[in-house]
C-alpha cells in the first residue's frame, strides 16, 4: 500500500511540475534590443517627449497573454531599433499611468507619436499587426511633416 501511495505521489509531481511553462528568456540572451522599462516616473520622458513613435505594452504579470506577448513585443523592439521604440510598463506597479490611460484590459498596446495616443490594440495582436500600427502611424507622422 505504502509503495503504491509512494508512486502516485512521484507520478503526481512529475506531472504537476513537468506542465509548467517555461518563462520567456530575456532578450538580452537573444541578442537584441531590449524593450525600455517604463514606470510613472520615466513615462513622460520616455514616450511623451519622444520624436519616434513609441510601442507600449501595458501588461500585468498575473496575465497569462500579456506572459505570452512578450517574445513577440521583444522581438518587435529589436526589428524596430533606430526607426522607433518600444516600452513596457507593468500596470500593477504604476497606477498613475494605468489610470491616466484608462487601461482596464490587458495585454494592452499604445502607439504614441508625438507624444499623442494614436492607437490601442487590446488582446494579442500579431506581429505584423503591430508592426503595421506603429509603422502607418510614423509614415503619417512624415507625411504630416511635409
Amino acid at each position: 500500500m505504502k509503495s503504491s501511495l509512494l508512486m502516485l505521489l512521484v507520478a503526481f509531481t512529475i506531472v504537476v511540475f513537468g506542465c509548467q511553462q517555461p518563462r520567456p528568456q530575456p532578450s538580452s540572451s537573444l541578442g537584441g534590443a531590449e524593450p525600455v522599462q517604463l514606470t510613472d516616473a520615466n513615462f513622460h520622458n520616455e514616450v511623451i517627449e519622444n520624436d519616434a513613435p513609441v510601442l507600449v505594452d501595458m501588461w500585468a504579470p498575473s496575465c497569462q497573454p500579456c506572459i505570452a506577448m512578450k517574445p513577440t513585443v521583444r522581438e518587435l523592439a529589436t526589428e524596430l531599433q533606430g526607426v522607433a521604440k518600444v516600452g513596457e510598463l507593468n500596470v500593477e506597479e504604476n497606477e498613475f499611468i494605468r489610470q491616466k490611460y484608462g487601461i482596464d484590459m490587458y495585454p494592452m498596446l499604445l502607439v504614441f507619436v508625438g507624444g499623442r495616443e494614436v492607437e490601442r490594440l487590446v488582446g494579442t495582436p500579431t506581429r505584423d499587426t503591430l508592426l503595421a500600427a506603429v509603422l502607418n502611424c510614423r509614415d503619417e507622422q512624415s507625411d504630416s511633416k511635409d
